[in-house]
């Protein structure tokens, strides 16, 4: 059927001679003003977009300004213009469906419906983000024997990974004190239940080189890399991973995690540290907190995301970047608490892009996330964060976005 149009088309053709040769001189000429066209739209996208241009910097002036036609004066090659983004990365906090907690046996009973547990706009935001990174602190597995003398140990079947998928999860860390709680062959199934769900994760592995490891996010040319450690046990209970042997990313000693984080730095455009430290219920900061959060900026992560607390603390800006030092329960267990989500909106190009940090406000309270949704519930939760925030002086709208505070 095929050939036998073109057959047509090509009889037809010799008849109509005339026509074509009329036809080739009008689209000769459509030829010319879509080009004329084209180069219009480029020079426009390039003097909104290209760097210096966008987000309050200056245009960049694109008109050529040689010789008339027909001079010989040579064009200097451009770079074509970066096409403008706006990404979101989402974060939690502490989330659990090990065997025998409340949240698991909730989740269970209402048929594993997970807006059951956690407040559909909540849900909503978590996969709506192109990139979300959640806090695993539990085990998957069904092997191994709880760690002798430690009080609480969690381990979950691994077919509740599941959650993950449903809650929009992108990746997670287990870079955490729960992630070695039934030993080794628990890790190792963890390990193996994330690959099978096609998880990534950071903060654990095999050996030290895969605990400590980068994991680079492609968005359509704008990488994004993670790492992640944890600092909350001066004497080795949850095991640290060795170079031949698994563990979790130990960062006591807090030399490879700067490495790593220059390493991050030098191969992606924005670096985010997930980090596992400070006090359980303590609302305020330990001195190393500070002294790591803003070595991990200098060595050139851009934003720092803590936890382990089971709290909220406050949030700093150090040399303009954020660093939230904790995220407490995202959905942990029935206790009654405000959490929140956090989003980093990254906007612009490449070369020139910038970050607005924004909160999603809400309460853990009997196994569930309850968003608040009014504005006096916003603007109560937000004034909280100022207080815990008070040493760092930012300021938080009605919106949710933070932002240094002007003095």
């Amino acid at each position: 059927m095929y050939i036998e149009k073109r057959s047509e088309k090509k009889k037809r053709g010799r008849k109509f001679l005339p026509v074509i040769f009329i036809s080739l001189l009008a689209a000769a000429l459509l030829i010319v003003i879509l080009s004329i066209h084209g180069t219009r739209k480029a020079t426009r996208i390039q003097q909104a977009y290209a760097p210096g241009s966008a987000q309050g910097m200056t245009p960049v002036a694109t008109e050529n300004t040689g010789a008339a036609s027909g001079s010989t004066a040579e064009e200097t090659p451009t770079e074509p213009p970066q096409e403008p983004f706006d990404y979101t990365l989402c974060f939690s906090g502490d989330i659990s469906v090990a065997d025998g907690a409340r949240t698991t046996q909730y989740w269970l009973d209402h048929d594993k419906d997970i807006t059951q547990c956690i407040d559909p706009v909540m849900v909503q935001t978590m996969q709506n983000a192109d990139i979300c990174f959640i806090n695993n602190e539990f085990q998957y597995s069904t092997r191994g024997s709880a760690l002798p003398g430690k009080p609480f140990t969690f381990r979950g079947d691994p077919a509740n990974v599941s959650v993950l998928h449903d809650l929009g999860v992108d990746i997670v860390s287990l870079a955490n004190n729960h992630t070695y709680d039934y030993g080794e062959d628990a890790l190792l199934d963890t390990l193996d239940t994330l690959k099978n769900a096609n998880i990534p994760y950071v903060g654990a592995g095999k050996d030290l080189d895969e605990a400590s490891s980068i994991y680079y996010y492609e968005l359509d040319g704008f990488t994004v890399a993670f790492l992640s450690g944890t600092r909350v046990e001066w004497v080795e209970e949850t095991k640290g991973a060795t170079e031949n042997s698994p563990g979790v990313f130990r960062t006591v000693e807090p030399d490879l995690l700067y490495q790593r984080t220059k390493e991050a730095s030098a191969n992606a455009d924005y670096v985010v540290v997930y980090m596992h430290w400070g006090v359980e219920t303590a609302t305020y900061q330990e001195e190393y907190q500070t002294e790591t959060g803003h070595g991990l900026i200098d060595a050139g992560a851009d934003a720092v995301i803590g936890d382990h607390t089971h709290c909220l603390q406050g949030i700093e800006f150090y040399n303009g970047k954020p660093i939230l030092y904790s995220m407490g329960n995202y959905w942990f267990n029935g206790k009654s608490m405000d959490t929140m989500l956090a989003e980093l909106h990254i906007s612009g190009t490449a070369d020139a892009h910038d970050t607005q940090l924004q909160l999603i406000p809400a309460r853990q309270t009997n196994c569930q996330v309850i968003y608040y949704g009014t504005p006096e519930e916003q603007s109560t939760f937000f004034r909280n964060m100022e207080d815990l925030s008070s040493a760092y002086h930012i300021s938080i709208d009605e919106n949710g976005l933070v932002t240094p505070a002007v003095e």
